[in-house]
């Protein structure tokens, strides 16, 4: 899997402090793809997008505003998110635990005070990790933070159980 230098996808924007018992209810856990893969469009459709399944093709990039992630924190939620397609999550800030359990799972994480004013729902944006900087329709370019260089490396190793597989047999 591995670290894209370029990472594009369509917007998924949300507000601050989304609870991911919100996002993904533990009542919508389930094994089977498609169960999911509904749970989640539901998800979207209850916090709020212009977003329908065929623009889904491109993948999603989630947006959103402070204090992303908080509630129960769960891993299912991420699982779901990355089967659903989406590739990348900016924002504000992240509530920690959350944050730890995108990037476990290879989903990068990145904080950008700016981008939430700056899109739209469903508008193609491009994240460029080398440069730190998040290209938006038009051309225009914002920063964000950059990755720290440890979860650079567990993004890179395609998430946590990865990078200590290489970690172990010394890669």
């Amino acid at each position: 899997m591995g670290l894209q230098e370029i990472i594009s996808g369509r917007v998924w924007k949300l507000g601050d402090h989304v609870n991911t018992d919100v996002l993904h209810p533990s009542s919508y856990f389930s094994l089977d793809a498609g169960r999911v893969e509904g749970w989640i469009m539901e998800g979207m459709e209850r916090l709020g997008t212009a977003l329908r399944r065929q623009s889904l093709e491109d993948g999603l990039i989630i947006v959103a505003g402070e204090n992303f992630g908080c509630g129960s924190s769960r891993e299912t939620s991420v699982r779901g998110l990355r089967h659903f397609g989406v590739r990348g999550v900016v924002a504000a800030s992240f509530a920690r635990i959350f944050m730890r359990s995108l990037v476990n799972l290879g989903i990068p994480t990145l904080e950008c005070k700016e981008i939430q004013s700056q899109v739209k729902d469903g508008q193609l944006i491009h994240l460029k990790l080398k440069d730190n900087l998040i290209e938006l329709e038009g051309g225009k370019c914002i920063s964000f933070s950059p990755l720290d260089l440890h979860v650079k490396k567990i993004l890179e190793a395609g998430g946590l159980i990865p990078y200590l597989r290489r970690e172990q047999d010394g890669i």
